[in-house]
């Protein structure tokens, strides 16, 4: 009667020990995908950030008007006169 008492205390000690274990695992793994998923929210503002100023470059460089503008400085270009106009009818 003694060694089955023994032998429960001892085998519930064990799976006592091996839960712990296991909590213990199972933190420092929740842990580390924790400190993963912060840098990939770092990431992902930081992302957001870029994006955000490359739409305002896009807007600003396919503006019409400053399109126009450097045309007419950096080329020298211009809109033509009337009579410079052809039509062409098929």
């Amino acid at each position: 009667m003694k060694f089955n008492k023994l032998l429960i205390s001892v085998t519930l000690l064990i799976l006592c020990l091996l839960v712990t274990v296991d909590y213990i695992y199972t933190q420092q793994q929740s842990r580390k995908e924790f400190v993963k998923l912060q840098k990939l929210k770092k990431q992902e503002i930081a992302l957001d950030t870029e994006f955000g100023q490359l739409q305002i470059q896009y807007s600003y460089s396919v503006n019409n008007s400053r399109i126009e503008k450097k045309a007419k400085e950096q080329l020298g270009m211009k809109l033509p006169q009337k009579e410079q106009i052809l039509n062409i009818k098929r």
